[in-house]
């Protein structure tokens, strides 16, 4: 049941974990994130790096699209609007003839020039989303302010003319029951799948254009002072999806323009939140049928797709064949697929197969296979030992 919106005026409500707003006035650049705060971040990078389709209802990070995005990239930006920074970004975009999603802080909108700021992003075709009125962690928070921090800004939005319809959770930290309250109010829960990180570039102890490990430690040590690689690497690696950045520092206005020309030149293209095609489960749609790990083959032709870098293929036997991908330790799942599992067929090499399960009919949907535990091909992971019922010839 959808609820009935009022006006909710603007909380100063008191952060759970200590931790705070980076800065006391939204048209500063926040200042270095407190530890705690740098604490949450990474754990939810790591909810992100370990999280599956199938625990996306309870997630605030974990999106239930997680491939198939072809290369291309949904822009997102959050905890704006700010009067100097969010209409640079807005000419980048233009620039780029790029859409944006903009996940914006009821608490900064302040006076009537934010407002026409908004109306300028709702009128140049960007998506306006919320993501709360405080930047509380609302997996904390009482339902009575859960609700108030839901309500405040989606009635900002309204009164620009904005319906919105997309919610992120501040830091990404949800819980299932918050999950649930946010979907009742209609909206579509959305994380992402890039990180740029550009909080810690922007603002972390090592200064300006560096994300110190002290901060962040999800940022490998050879992209520490690249952030455009640090994003590159990771579009590259998921093929594409939701790319996320803060609109509130400087820094990111600066080096907006050299990460979106080195994305586009290596062949990704720019789409917004509410591309069906791109991210049909986020948008309440049903995926276009397509090939994945398990999908019963004939060739190579039948099995063109990508997941986690790697390129699908079909493995032909006596009387059928299905789709794999090469892997080492663990493979990648897919919502509305089999689960999947890293074996090997030839004793030297591994390969994503389907789990024996309800969605393949327990192998009955690939001729020529049966159900047969076999051990997890470890390779050179760290993945830890396992067994597994595969569909295999």
């Amino acid at each position: 049941m959808k609820h009935v919106m009022r006006w909710v005026a603007p909380l100063l409500l008191a952060l759970p974990l200590g931790i705070a707003c980076s800065s006391t006035d939204p048209e500063n650049d926040p200042a270095e994130p407190t530890d705690d705060e740098s604490r949450l971040r990474n754990e939810i990078f790591e909810e992100n790096a370990s999280g599956k389709a199938d625990n996306a209802d309870c997630s605030g990070v974990v999106l239930p699209d997680q491939s198939g995005f072809n290369k291309r990239v949904a822009i997102t930006f959050d905890d704006g609007p700010h009067l100097d920074n969010t209409p640079r970004v807005l000419d980048v975009l233009a620039a780029h003839h790029a859409t944006a999603t903009f996940f914006i802080n009821g608490k900064g909108v302040r006076t009537a020039q934010h407002r026409d700021l908004l109306k300028r992003m709702h009128e140049a075709g960007h998506i306006i989303g919320n993501h709360s009125q405080n930047h509380a962690n609302l997996k904390t928070v009482s339902a009575a302010t859960l609700k108030a921090e839901i309500e405040g800004t989606h009635q900002i939005l309204l009164d620009v003319g904005v319906k919105p319809a997309f919610f992120r959770f501040p830091y990404g930290s949800s819980s299932c029951a918050t999950a649930e309250t946010v979907r009742s109010y209609g909206y579509a829960v959305t994380g992402w799948h890039i990180d740029s990180a550009d909080w810690c570039f922007a603002a972390s102890r090592g200064g300006v254009g560096y994300c110190d490990p002290a901060t962040f430690q999800h940022v490998p040590n050879s992209y520490r002072s690249d952030i455009a690689g640090f994003v590159l690497s990771q579009a590259r690696a998921k093929g594409g999806g939701v790319l996320l950045f803060h609109d509130v520092h400087a820094y990111t206005v600066g080096v907006l323009d050299s990460i979106l020309t080195k994305l586009e030149n290596d062949g990704f293209r720019f789409v917004g939140l509410d591309d069906v095609d791109t991210f049909p489960r986020l948008n309440g749609k049903k995926p276009a049928s397509s090939p994945f790990i398990g999908s019963a083959c004939e060739d190579h032709d039948d099995c063109n797709f990508t997941a986690v870098n790697e390129a699908g293929f079909c493995q032909t036997y006596e009387g059928g064949g299905f789709c794999s991908i090469s892997c080492n330790g663990t493979c990648p799942d897919k919502a509305g697929m089999a689960p999947t599992f890293c074996v090997s067929l030839d004793g030297n090499s591994g390969q994503c197969v389907a789990k024996s399960s309800a969605a393949n009919g327990y192998c009955a949907d690939l001729p020529g296979t049966t159900a047969k535990p076999m051990s997890r091909f470890i390779g050179t992971s760290s993945a830890p030992a396992s067994t597994a019922d595969v569909c295999v010839p």
